[in-house]
């Protein structure tokens, strides 16, 4: 393919802007994309207030975009102003206190959609206040995922236009969680497609929805949406749920992830779906272990063995339940 802007379709990087201080540094991102084809949207979320913009940044075309009537706009309210202002056949939102890595764009449409997927998505690295990295956040799984959270950060995401032609649009009736609301929608029309890479940058503590890290994380705001999730899209997640191997993948990824919760969660729809399965009563039963739910972990063990009398394995495994209720009970 050729290198020429003309030759590649144009990416609409999206940022909702409360003038931040991070502002300039997530423009700078959207600016250093290696892929040569490229539009900024910024919405000014904050109002008139937001400072003037040039039109173009670091050699980018830019837009700034002031709601009508000027007033501060909700965060969904202003993603739908800019999916109307985007001209791009891709797009992708950046919170204004995030980055895209240089290579993003790049990366995400430089890999094979088999399936034709229309959402494309990588890993994020996670950092703290002081720039430390706590971690990687995304990795490969399906949609039910969404049943916990969202498949991906808002800056990994890159999707297609032809979703939004669709309908799909933001709930303005989310006060956080749009995002996520918004992905579920996505996956209600397309497969996702996932790449192994970091190719962006989520500063957890930063900003004030609530769904971040530390001094931005607010438990019983995020338990609230989710719910309200679960409730709007209860047809899509229960054929999502019946598929008993999505679930079994998607419990041993949230197993190897160390989220001993979700993954319990997932395992007990896998044994709801099939009492039987013996990998699921195993790694279900260390799942709650590892959760400190050990009545329940005892329980799935216990079966386990049952099945498979003498297993070594599995008996290794209720000696580490046993250790762990002798060390309950010093």
């Amino acid at each position: 393919m050729s290198d020429s802007a003309s030759a590649r379709p144009l990416v609409s990087i999206l940022i909702r802007s409360m003038d931040r201080p991070t502002f300039a540094r997530a423009l700078d991102s959207a600016a250093a994309q290696t892929w040569s084809n490229i539009e900024i949207v910024v919405v000014a979320a904050c109002g008139s207030v937001h400072r003037s913009l040039p039109t173009s940044w670091k050699g980018r075309p830019l837009r700034l975009v002031y709601p009508q009537p000027d007033r501060r706009l909700p965060r969904p309210e202003a993603a739908n102003l800019a999916l109307d202002e985007a001209r791009g056949e891709w797009l992708n939102f950046l919170d204004d206190d995030d980055e895209l890595l240089p290579q993003h764009v790049a990366t995400l449409l430089g890999t094979s959609r088999s399936r034709g997927e229309l959402v494309v998505y990588a890993r994020t690295r996670v950092l703290d206040a002081q720039g430390r990295l706590l971690g990687h956040i995304s990795h490969a799984g399906n949609h039910v995922q969404l049943y916990f959270h969202s498949r991906a950060t808002t800056c990994a995401t890159l999707f297609h236009r032809s979703l939004v032609d669709d309908g799909v649009r933001f709930d303005p009736d989310f006060a956080v969680h749009e995002d996520h609301d918004f992905q579920v929608a996505c996956a209600t029309r397309t497969e996702f497609r996932y790449v192994d890479e970091a190719t962006s940058v989520w500063h957890a503590q930063a900003g004030d929805s609530g769904c971040g890290f530390g001094v931005n994380d607010d438990a019983s705001l995020r338990s609230k949406s989710i719910e309200k999730i679960r409730s709007k899209w209860a047809e899509p997640f229960l054929r999502w749920l019946t598929d008993a191997d999505a679930v079994f993948f998607t419990a041993r990824q949230y197993l190897e992830g160390g989220d001993h919760v979700a993954a319990s969660m997932c395992f007990d729809q896998v044994l709801y779906l099939r009492p039987s399965d013996i990998n699921a009563l195993n790694l279900g039963g260390m799942a709650n272990l590892r959760a400190g739910r050990l009545d329940r972990a005892e329980q799935l063990l216990t079966q386990a063995a049952n099945k498979l009398p003498g297993h070594a394995g599995l008996q290794q495994n209720l000696d580490l339940l046993r250790r762990a209720r002798a060390a309950q009970q010093q």
